[in-house]
């Protein structure tokens, strides 16, 4: 990720609540487009129509790791959320909680 910047550029930030979704797009003869949607805003990632590259599959991979990491943070974070509600919930200490 810490190549020069030779072409587009832009920063895009979407807060996604529990609405938010993504979808791949695949089609028989040009590149594949990825969607990204939060609320009425939606971010797509596509690359050039009819030109793929070596650099075009690295990016691809990286991609796909980098939503998988993504994917487990949010998942190990859950987790820790759920456990600690539990906690809560049979701490009889903690005020207006369940025994």
């Amino acid at each position: 990720m810490g190549r020069p910047v030779n072409g587009s550029w832009q920063t895009t930030t979407l807060h996604v609540d529990g609405r938010g979704r993504s979808a791949c797009f695949v089609y028989p003869h040009r590149t594949p487009v990825f969607e990204v949607a939060a609320g009425n805003a939606v971010m797509k990632v596509t690359l050039h129509a009819n030109r793929v590259d070596d650099a075009s599959v690295t990016f691809a991979r990286e991609l796909a790791e980098q939503a998988r990491t993504f994917a487990e943070a949010v998942e190990r974070l859950h987790k820790g959320q759920i456990r600690r509600d539990s906690r809560q919930a049979t701490d009889p200490a903690t005020p207006g909680k369940a025994a």
